[in-house]
């Protein structure tokens, strides 16, 4: 698990495991969430329904899963950059996550979540049109123009120094949502009853979105 949790860190296996062979654990605890230092996603298993998602969790948090682009977002001061899920820099394809970002209240964040193009009725684009935000060779400015995107953020991993990556779920989201302001964060219900998750799925897919995580 330590292994693991280095690895997650790091982003970088070989530098876990010479640390772990030169220090063992005590060379694994230096690898911790760090600015401009992406850490690799977590990832979600899936489940059949929203009822089986709540056999398992009990009382959860649903979010609306978009079909978009997973970006890490790291500020400090006035300065972003922004990572994809492979931990590629891609600021400079994104300058309008990078203006939305800015508007983080902490000096310091790590946020996670997804970017998507929406069209005007703020129905997504299909993913393989977001993805042509992020090509080899790009006019940003006709790009941006023509095909905006939005961010959405569901976790916050790092808030003014701290490191709040071993905080429960309720805690990472109360700081996103003290921080982000509320048209970039994810839409967010808590709930044990089955209606209520359902009613909140049926509302994503309406809007053109995949579902829901729990």
């Amino acid at each position: 698990a330590s292994v693991r949790r280095a690895a997650m860190m790091s982003g970088d296996l070989g530098a876990v495991a010479r640390a772990a062979m030169a220090s063992g654990k005590a060379g694994l605890q230096q690898f911790s969430v760090m600015l401009m230092r992406p850490v690799d996603p977590m990832l979600a298993d899936s489940a059949e329904t929203v009822a089986a998602a709540l056999e398992r969790l009990g009382r959860a948090v649903f979010e609306w899963k978009l079909d978009g682009a997973r970006i890490q977002v790291h500020k400090d001061g006035s300065t972003v950059r922004v990572f994809t899920r492979n931990l590629r820099d891609v600021t400079p394809a994104v300058p309008e996550v990078v203006a939305q970002s800015l508007m983080l209240s902490a000096h310091s964040a790590i946020v996670d979540g997804e970017v998507i193009a929406l069209r005007e009725d703020g129905a997504p684009h299909p993913f393989q049109i977001t993805m042509r935000r992020f090509g080899r060779r790009l006019d940003v400015d006709r790009l941006r123009s023509e095909l905006p995107l939005t961010p959405f953020f569901f976790d916050c991993l790092l808030q003014d120094g701290e490191p709040l990556i071993d905080r429960p779920q309720s805690e990472r989201f109360a700081a996103l949502s003290e921080l982000a302001p509320p048209a970039v964060v994810i839409p967010h219900l808590t709930t044990g009853e089955v209606s209520e998750a359902q009613a909140f799925a049926d509302a994503a897919i309406a809007r053109g979105h995949e579902g829901v995580v729990a």
